[in-house]
C-alpha cells in the first residue's frame, strides 16, 4: 500500500468542472501522478448555479443536491483511479472541498456551506475522505477562506524573492509571500471576482462557456466610467482579511452593465475588456491593501484565468516594470491542477497532523486543525 498517497478534488465558484489530482508529497517536492477534470452535467450546473444564487430554495433540492454531489464526485475518483492505474487501496485520504453554494463571512454570525457529502464520498468510494475545512475557522471569527495561501507559503515562498501568488478561479485570490516569509509574515484574501463574471458575459452574449485566450475581451474598448463604477464598491477598498464569492459578485453586480448593451449604448466585446481589466486591477492593487509597496515582484498566476492571454497582458500592463509574471507550472505546479493539489496536500496535513493553519490570513483568533476526517477504509 502506498500510504503517502493522496487525492485533492476541487470544484470552484465558476462552475466550470471537478478537478481531481493524485499526488505525492516528499519535503517541498510534489509528485503529480495523475490529473483527471470532469465536466459537470449541464442540468446540474444549471441545478447548482440556482441553488447558489437563490434568496430560496427548497429543502428537499439542497439535501438530495448533498448527496447527489457525493456521487458525482465519488465517479470523478473512479475514473481518475482508472485512468491512472491506481487501486482505490493505494489512496490514503481524499481532500475534498465541496461546491460552495453560500459564503457569508460577515460578522456577527459568519457561515459557510459546501455541498458534497464527506461521509458519503467515503462511503461509496471506501477512502478515508477530509473534508469541510472551512468551518474550525469561521467559528473562531475567521473568514474562512481563501485556504490556498496555506498551500503557497509551503510550497512558493523564496528565501530571495518577494512574491505575489494569483489564484484565478471564478473569485480571484492573492498570497502575499515577503522574501525569508514565517508564517506570521503571509498577507492572503480574495482580491475580487475572477473568471466568474467572464464566463458570465461570454455564455449570455456570444454563447461560450469562456472568452478562450481572452480574444473577445482583446477586440473590444475599456469603458472607464463603467470600470471606475465597478471599482467603488466598497470590497475593493476593504482591508483584509476578507473573502467574497457569488453573493457580492452576481448578476446583480452585472445589472447596469446588461442595461447598457440592452439599450445599446454598450457592446458585449466592449463589456468584456472592462471586466477583464477589472479582474487584473483588482488584482494589482492587492499589493497596495498587502501594504507592500515593492517593485521587484515575482507574480505567479495559477488557475484557469491563467490561460486568459488578455487577461495577463492587462496584469501586466498595470504592475510595476520591474515586475515579473509567470505560471506556477514554471515552478513544477501545473496551472489547472494546483487548487486540487492543494486539497490532496490539506489532506495529507490533517492525517499527519502537519500544522498548515495560518489564522492571521483569515482573522482567525488561534490556529487549530482544519477538516473533518469520514472513515471509508
Amino acid at each position: 500500500m502506498n500510504a503517502d498517497l493522496y487525492l485533492g478534488i476541487m470544484s470552484g465558484t465558476s462552475l466550470d468542472g471537478i478537478d481531481i489530482a493524485a499526488c505525492r508529497f516528499t519535503g517541498k517536492h510534489i509528485d503529480l501522478l495523475a490529473f483527471h477534470s470532469m465536466e459537470w452535467q449541464p442540468a446540474l450546473r444549471e441545478r447548482l448555479i440556482d441553488i447558489a444564487t437563490a434568496d430560496r430554495i427548497e429543502m428537499d433540492l439542497l439535501v438530495r443536491a448533498h448527496f447527489e454531489l457525493a456521487r458525482v464526485y465519488a465517479a470523478a475518483v473512479e475514473a481518475t483511479l482508472r485512468e491512472a492505474g491506481i487501486h482505490a487501496s493505494d489512496i490514503r485520504a481524499i481532500g475534498l472541498h465541496g461546491q460552495t453554494v453560500r459564503h457569508l463571512p460577515s460578522q456577527p454570525n459568519p457561515a459557510t456551506f459546501q455541498l458534497g457529502s464527506g461521509a458519503a464520498l467515503a462511503a461509496v468510494t471506501g477512502i478515508d475522505v477530509v473534508s469541510d475545512f472551512r468551518s474550525a475557522d469561521m467559528a473562531l471569527g475567521g473568514e474562512g477562506a481563501p485556504l490556498v495561501p496555506m498551500f503557497d507559503f509551503h510550497f512558493l515562498a523564496s528565501d530571495a524573492n518577494e512574491r505575489l501568488i494569483v489564484n484565478i478561479g471564478g473569485i480571484a485570490n492573492v498570497t502575499w509571500l515577503p522574501a525569508h516569509a514565517d508564517a506570521g509574515d503571509v498577507i492572503a484574501f480574495d482580491s475580487g471576482p475572477g473568471n466568474m463574471l467572464l464566463d458570465s458575459i461570454a455564455r449570455r452574449y456570444f454563447g461560450k462557456p469562456f472568452d478562450e485566450n481572452g480574444e473577445i475581451g482583446r477586440s473590444g474598448e475599456i469603458n472607464e466610467d463603467l470600470l471606475a463604477k465597478f471599482l467603488s464598491h466598497p470590497y475593493f477598498n476593504t482591508p483584509p482579511p476578507k473573502s467574497t464569492g457569488r453573493e457580492l459578485f452576481s448578476e446583480l453586480f452585472l445589472s447596469d452593465l446588461h442595461r447598457e448593451i440592452a439599450a445599446g449604448k454598450l457592446l458585449p466585446e466592449d463589456a468584456l475588456a472592462t471586466l477583464t481589466e477589472l479582474t487584473a486591477l483588482s488584482i494589482m492593487r492587492s499589493l497596495d491593501l498587502a501594504r507592500r509597496k515593492t517593485q521587484d515582484v515575482e507574480i505567479i498566476v495559477s488557475g484557469g484565468g491563467a490561460l486568459n492571454k488578455y487577461l495577463l497582458e492587462r496584469m501586466k500592463a498595470n504592475a510595476s516594470p520591474h515586475a515579473s509574471i509567470c505560471s506556477s507550472d514554471a515552478y513544477g505546479i501545473p496551472s489547472k491542477a494546483k487548487e486540487a493539489i492543494a486539497f490532496a496536500f490539506f489532506a495529507r496535513a490533517f492525517v499527519e497532523e502537519i500544522r498548515i493553519h495560518l489564522p492571521k490570513t483569515t482573522g482567525a483568533s488561534r490556529q487549530t486543525a482544519l477538516g473533518s476526517l469520514s472513515r471509508g477504509k
